[in-house]
């Protein structure tokens, strides 16, 4: 086990303003939906784990599992107390029809066939049940990020409803966010492209106070996201119902 990877790991999901705020909205999101009857979870690409130890302490009822195809992370997040699996989107180990809530944050973009991950969403989820995605937004925004992170697509609003349907859920909410650094992103991902970049940093936690900056930036759509969808943004949120 890389111990300098598995620190790396930690680091970006405890502290980095991305994961700190999306796990915000996620949470926020939950809260809306009020999922009273459930009980069956599973976070496909949990990481080491971040969300899964943040929703154990909201729903100390909820039984919480997570499968990551990373096994590094994977360790990690098992050393840490989540019940996590090494495995893929496409091949999921859980039974049919089987859980009540499935999370998957921006892993759907890293499958290469989007149509075989959803028909195992589909296939775990019971009648009734929640899926919850995020993932990357605007393929006008395609850039050496992408590619260096092994993406396969990005989504539009109507192409990952679109996506949702034909796997065969409904979709009850898809919006943008990550909307208030769209600009910068768009300026910078468009430099890149202009001068054939093909090479950019891993991520990483930004100094402290540009990492502050930024999360206090991003914070702000948590309230927005409470009352209304963003028209544009980097990513998407959707939110959809396995009816039958």
């Amino acid at each position: 086990m890389d111990e300098n990877l598995l620190l790396s790991f930690s680091e970006l999901e405890e502290t980095h303003w991305w994961f700190v705020v999306r796990r915000r909205i996620v949470l926020e999101e939950l809260r809306r939906r009020a999922l009273e009857d459930c009980r069956e979870v599973l976070e496909v690409g949990c990481g080491t784990g971040g969300l899964l130890r943040e929703l154990s302490e909201l729903h100390p009822d909820w039984t919480l599992r997570g499968v990551e195809p990373s096994t590094a992370a994977c360790l990690l997040a098992v050393e840490r107390g989540c019940d996590a699996t090494c495995a893929t989107f496409e091949g999921l180990p859980a039974d049919d029809a089987s859980l009540d809530l499935l999370i998957a944050l921006d892993v759907l973009e890293h499958c290469e066939k989007d149509s075989v991950a959803l028909a195992e969403a589909l296939r775990t989820v019971r009648p009734g049940g929640v899926v919850l995605l995020t993932v990357p937004a605007l393929p006008s925004l395609w850039s050496p990020h992408d590619d260096l992170n092994g993406h396969f697509r990005r989504y539009t609003r109507a192409t990952i409803a679109a996506a949702l349907v034909e796997a065969g859920f409904s979709p009850v909410r898809v919006t943008f966010f990550n909307s208030l650094l769209l600009p910068a992103a768009w300026i910078s991902r468009k430099i890149a492209r202009w001068f054939r970049l093909t090479r950019t940093p891993g991520l990483r936690v930004p100094p402290a106070p540009l990492n502050a900056m930024m999360k206090a930036v991003f914070s702000l759509e948590v309230w927005w996201l409470r009352v209304g969808r963003l028209p544009l943004g980097l990513s998407l949120m959707a939110v959809a119902r396995k009816d039958r």
